[in-house]
């Protein structure tokens, strides 16, 4: 006889998954547009759900940033070949310059704001700067714009550009050939269209055509795009591991919906042998499942009613039947869960996939226990040079290339300061032999006295302390300097001296 099983699966309701869409309601035809390669603002909120990947961005933006805006002159300012009259330009460019850094917004630090568009840069791969001009051309300010709410447009046709530069000390010029994009901005249903940084036609804010007639108030900005890559648009460096955020994401989701429920369930098999549950409970059972979450429903008692198959008897000629024995089974499928420590060390392995997307050792994460002095100096000098100091020059290259020849500056330029790796007392140490055989002046260790006294100290500007001071001989403590030294006193002391000396030269003969 065929016997048949039924099986039947109980589990727990959960919540549904998001549903929630990243709407993308740029009409990318009509406008010109061009798409995305990936949804930006889904870029821009992923970090919201990274245990790293903003621990990442902060160490990025307060490296490059953190040390702050500078200025430095473009030729050596202290050599002593260089002419009057350019050091007096200089002096006056370096004044306008450092004016212009500290106005370039009126309501935040120009670190600030470029802070915002280098975060904007490491999530999305896209960073914004729109840059605002003065009645008379010359770029003035900075303001930050949203990547989430940027698209770019299609290069338009060659526009004849005025190009300067300098060759020889002298400034020129030449007219060359140069395509130009424009950007559209949209929020909610107000759209607004901006020029890219150079472009000189005018542009109409709220059209996006090129017009001459355009009214000042409609007249549209301009935008510097700093991106990721040579593409339209830039891409994450951290892309190629999108898949590993997401899976650490559901990891944790997974652990707290764990511990949310108590841990108290445990799957589990119930087998019931010449029986079948009764309906009432099978929709105990059911509820049971669905209540186990909560501090509350932690210490429940399941109660199974079964009601037995019956069987006629053999020895009795009456229609009436027993119920045959019913036997209830319940067995743990424990052992087939995934340990915890899998999905930490997944977790950790995720960690280390994202930080290297971005060439940052641990300690830029705060991950720095197994550090000490030696590691930890090394690291940072490393991942300086290899990272944080290329980041500040392609930043400060784009500023100067594109400001400076605007505002006619060609003796100064933007610099992004970092940081001073130098032990000045380690230094001075290096430096003693040098003193002492005499090959530095006096000058050259103001500095460096200046960093160890906790301020600034100008050159001496006399001449004598321009150049090395002499070596002076050392001191001899040998007996027979000493006998020299004192044979100008009286003839009682030259008595004392020879008899030093004869003391002095049988020990030598010894």
């Amino acid at each position: 006889m065929t016997k048949h099983v039924k099986a039947t699966v109980f589990k727990a309701d959960i919540s549904q998954t998001t549903k929630q869409i990243h709407d993308d309601s740029f009409n990318y035809e009509a406008d010109g547009l061009i798409e995305p390669p990936y949804n930006i603002t889904e870029l821009k909120q992923i970090a919201e759900y990274s245990t790293i990947l903003q621990q990442c961005i902060d160490a990025y933006k307060t490296n490059i940033l953190g040390f702050g805006l500078g200025i430095e002159y473009v030729f050596d300012f202290n050599a002593e070949n260089a002419p009057e009259g350019k050091k007096a330009a200089a002096e006056k460019e370096w004044t306008r310059l450092e004016e212009f850094a500290k106005y370039m917004n009126y309501d935040e630090s120009a670190e600030v704001v470029l802070g915002y568009v280098i975060e904007d840069r490491e999530r999305t791969g896209n960073g914004f700067l729109e840059v605002l001009r003065n009645g008379t051309g010359q770029p003035a300010g900075i303001e930050y714009l949203d990547a989430q709410y940027l698209r770019v447009c299609k290069l338009s046709d060659p526009v004849d550009v005025e190009f300067r530069y300098t060759e020889n000390g002298q400034v020129k010029s030449l007219q060359r050939k140069k395509r130009f994009r424009k950007y559209v901005q949209k929020v909610n249903t107000k759209k607004v269209f901006f020029k890219e940084y150079g472009d000189p036609r005018t542009m109409n804010a709220a059209t996006g055509e090129f017009s001459e007639k355009t009214p000042p108030e409609l007249v549209a900005s301009e935008v510097i795009h700093f991106k990721i890559g040579s593409g339209t648009y830039g891409v994450p460096r951290w892309i190629g591991n999108i898949v590993n955020m997401y899976g650490a994401r559901k990891a944790e989701e997974l652990n707290y919906l764990y511990f949310k429920q108590k841990g108290r369930h445990v799957p589990a098999a119930i087998t019931v042998e010449n029986g079948m549950l009764s309906e009432a409970s099978y929709e105990q059972l059911q509820e049971y499942m669905n209540g186990i979450e909560g501090s509350d429903n932690a210490h429940k008692f399941l109660l199974l009613e079964v009601e037995g198959i019956p069987k006629k008897k053999k020895d009795e000629v009456s229609n009436d039947e027993d119920p045959a024995p019913v036997k209830v089974e319940i067995k743990s499928l424990a052992e087939i869960l995934q340990e915890d420590a899998l999905f930490l060390e997944y977790d950790e392995k995720t960690r280390n996939k994202i930080r290297s997307s971005f060439r940052l050792p641990p300690i830029y994460t705060g991950e720095s226990q197994d550090y000490n002095k030696a590691t930890a100096d090394t690291a940072r000098k490393t991942t300086e040079e290899q990272v944080f100091q290329p980041e500040r020059m392609i930043i400060t290259g784009k500023l100067n290339t594109l400001f400076l020849p605007d505002l006619d500056l060609w003796h100064v330029r933007l610099i992004l300061n970092g940081p001073d790796f130098r032990d000045p007392l380690e230094i001075a140490k290096v430096l003693t032999p040098f003193i002492q055989a005499g090959a530095v002046s006096p000058n050259d260790l103001r500095d460096l006295a200046g960093r160890i006294l906790g301020k600034t100290l100008e050159e001496w500007p006399e001449e004598e302390y321009h150049r090395p001071i002499e070596a002076k001989p050392k001191a001899s403590t040998s007996l027979l300097d000493t006998v020299l030294q004192k044979s100008a006193g009286t003839n009682n002391e030259l008595v004392s001296i020879l008899k030093d000396l004869r003391d002095e030269l049988e020990e030598i003969r010894k």
